[in-house]
């Protein structure tokens, strides 16, 4: 990527266009891909979008000669900086092409097939192999198998943990900065390891999938022909694409003959109708691969890779719903989850969600529009999901706009009142997925700590909104309607702290062990509404403060 001196990009463009690591005594000229700087003052060196030059450069070898504390680099080690990657003008490098799937040859299914398993065993997912006594967790190339073997036999869980997290972490490692991807074939794994993906297999089920009505996208470089980027999806009814994809078992393409089908078919079929209204012999759209090669990764691709396939596919699919399985962290949930309607957790058992749409054009229509407004919403998702890492909540419409959230001690983020706000005013709504006590479990803890119940075997799970952040008082100046809208149930003045008892929609048998309240009346424990003195319930009930679920089966 020749470019001009002090040329420089939006952060955006730099943060959607694919990056490599180099070394930083290569990088003048180079456009920045992350953020360094000095400590203090802490002001940065350089930004994405920003070029190296020579001047920066040598600030920074100086910098680290005077012992000056440098983040964002590790001068001491590898000295390598994230920039971007010099592709030329990437468009005119890459042929995308989309096929029907039914219409794929066997020599390019297998191909396919091939790449599928080597993108997947590295960065981020690092599904290469596990070991028997953890099945489900899946180990990188590049970790010392002799080692990892060593750690298992030791008897102390502590110490094993220990050991385990030192030899992933030096594995991650190599894996991020390797210049290459590690050749799959040469690797001999000690007994008791297991490929993740057998390459037989693999190329059995990818041609399985091909054979149903569907559609490929292929990413190859124009010059060399090489497979750099795959996005396939295809029709099936629920029951096919639970059998044939993951969904039933995490293991699937492994040989590994102990491994346990994980999913139980019945209580998966049973979620997806509660959660999605969805029958067995029920037709539905996935995303059954998503792959791009490390030196072609940006959002840019990606949208030239759905693109021509929402061209493509005909109406009858794209009335279709879409339930596809994403991975739970990185770039790739962000876009997944920007452009579907619901994310939910804990049907299937590997932890990983599914996203939803009633149906697969809605997720499709901004990539068949102008390029500007599929950016628009990706910068939507991404100033969210920064929103949500400085505040742990995500404003939304129905946020009372005379509140503020504000650290609180020991109690975290808290709720205070900027203006006075009148009795019976809304202040925030429980937003979320419903899910039934029973797979609660499933959910990740940070969903499980921002629940609330709307029903004797049901909740609502979420942990993005102003609700959330709401403390419980012993001596609560707000109570909880419509199941979800908290409400005050006295005027409050500019500066109070809002609260509400979480008895007035809790009867499980969820406990608080320790309230930090701090009122006259603090029970000292959180336990639920059937716990509450007989004189606390009545006085709740009267001021209509309890949640109409309890109210209805007292």
């Amino acid at each position: 990527m020749t470019r001009k001196t002090d040329e420089c990009l939006r952060p955006w463009d730099a943060f959607i266009a694919p990056t490599e690591r180099i070394d930083l005594a290569r990088a003048s000229g180079r456009i920045a891909a992350s953020t360094i700087r000095q400590y203090p003052p802490g002001i940065p060196e350089i930004i994405p979008g920003t070029q190296y030059s020579p001047d920066v450069i040598k600030s920074l070898e100086s910098a680290h000669a005077a012992q000056a504390k440098i983040i964002g680099i590790n001068m001491a080690a590898d000295r390598k900086v994230d920039v971007l990657k010099d592709l030329g003008r990437q468009a005119e490098k890459l042929d995308i092409q989309v096929f029907e799937s039914r219409s794929i040859d066997g020599s390019t299914s297998d191909e396919i097939a091939d790449f599928f398993r080597t993108s997947f065993s590295a960065a981020p997912y690092y599904h290469f192999a596990f070991h028997e006594s953890e099945p489900l967790d899946s180990l990188p190339p590049t970790l010392d198998f002799e080692a990892y073997a060593v750690s298992i036999a030791l008897t102390d869980p502590e110490k094993r943990k220990t050991c385990q997290d030192a030899l992933r972490s030096v594995a991650y490692e190599k894996a991020v900065h390797a210049n290459a991807s590690a050749d799959l074939s040469s690797i001999i794994l000690p007994k008791g390891f297991h490929l993740w993906t057998d390459k037989a297999l693999c190329r059995k089920h990818i041609k399985d999938r091909l054979s149903d009505p569907g559609y490929v996208t292929l990413v190859r470089h124009k010059d060399t022909g090489k497979l750099l980027g795959l996005l396939h999806s295809r029709m099936g009814t629920v029951r096919r694409i639970f059998q044939s994809e993951e969904w039933s078992d995490p293991l699937l393409f492994s040989t590994y003959s102990d491994a346990k089908k994980l999913a139980d078919a019945k209580q998966f079929f049973e979620k997806v109708d509660y959660h999605f209204g969805l029958k067995p012999n029920d037709p539905i759209m996935t995303i059954s691969a998503q792959v791009l090669a490390p030196e072609i990764q940006g959002g840019d691709v990606f949208y030239q890779m759905i693109k021509p396939m929402a061209e493509l596919i005909s109406p009858q699919h794209a009335a279709l719903p879409l339930l596809s399985e994403i991975s739970l962290h990185g770039t790739a949930h962000v876009l997944n989850t920007s452009f579907t309607d619901r994310i939910v957790f804990g049907v299937l058992k590997n932890t990983h969600p599914l996203v939803y749409c009633s149906q697969m054009n809605q997720a499709l229509f901004l990539f068949t529009s102008e390029k500007k407004h599929w950016h628009h919403a990706l910068r939507k998702a991404a100033r969210e999901n920064l929103e949500y890492r400085k505040q742990y909540f995500i404003s939304h419409h129905t946020d009372n706009k005379h509140v503020k959230v504000r650290p609180n001690g020991p109690l975290g983020l808290a709720v205070f009142a900027i203006k006075d706000i009148p009795a019976k005013t809304r202040i925030a709504v429980f937003r979320g997925e419903t899910y039934r006590s029973t797979s609660a479990v499933n959910l990740p803890e940070i969903m499980r700590d921002h629940a609330i119940q709307v029903g004797p075997e049901e909740f609502v799970f979420g942990y993005k909104g102003l609700a959330h952040c709401l403390c419980h008082s012993c001596d609560p100046n707000c109570g909880i309607r419509n199941l979800t809208e908290i409400f005050t149930i006295r005027d409050i003045a500019a500066g109070e702290q809002l609260s509400w008892d979480y008895r007035c929609s809790e009867n499980s048998d969820w406990v608080l062990e320790t309230c930090l309240c701090g009122s006259e009346r603090c029970t000292g424990t959180v336990k639920n509404f059937d716990s509450l003195p007989r004189e606390i319930k009545a006085e709740y009930l009267a001021k209509s403060m309890v949640s109409e679920w309890i109210r209805e089966n007292i």
